[in-house]
């Protein structure tokens, strides 16, 4: 029966002489392309892109916190008075708050920094384009 099998795939690899269509690849949205064709396009596309990353970086924490809290409490309501489980579950439920308030504190920083700074680093885009603009006379 492997022999059969083996012979059959040799004997379609003999007679597929002629290239095969295997389709296209389209992509589900040209939000990150759009208007990319000029300078200031490609800078909003790229600050778009940046920012969904961001989003789902904080989404994916904010998950991974309500999972450890979860997590915690569990260990925390099954240690049985366990001075040592109790600890552990406490310490696991406080680092997991303690992750999503620096998650949360992060934006606030950065706003601070940049308006210590002058640079907006929550909307780099259209600081580049001021920057670049006197520069090179517009893009």
């Amino acid at each position: 029966m492997l022999f059969s099998f083996f012979s059959l795939i040799t004997q379609a690899g003999k007679g597929a002489t002629e290239d095969v269509p295997l389709g296209g690849f389209t992509p589900p949205t040209d939000a990150y392309s759009e208007g990319s064709d000029v300078g200031t396009g490609a800078l909003t596309n790229l600050e778009l892109f940046v920012s969904n990353i961001i989003g789902f970086l904080t989404a994916l924490g904010a998950l991974f916190f309500v999972v450890q809290f979860v997590i915690g409490a569990f260990q925390w309501i099954s240690s049985e008075g366990d001075k040592g489980k109790l600890e552990k579950a406490r310490n696991q439920m406080v680092h997991g708050a303690l992750g999503m308030i620096i998650i949360i504190a992060s934006y606030s920083i950065i706003g601070l920094l940049g308006s210590l700074l002058g640079f907006d680093f929550l909307n780099p885009a259209e600081q580049i384009q001021n920057i670049i603009a006197p520069v090179s006379g517009g893009l």
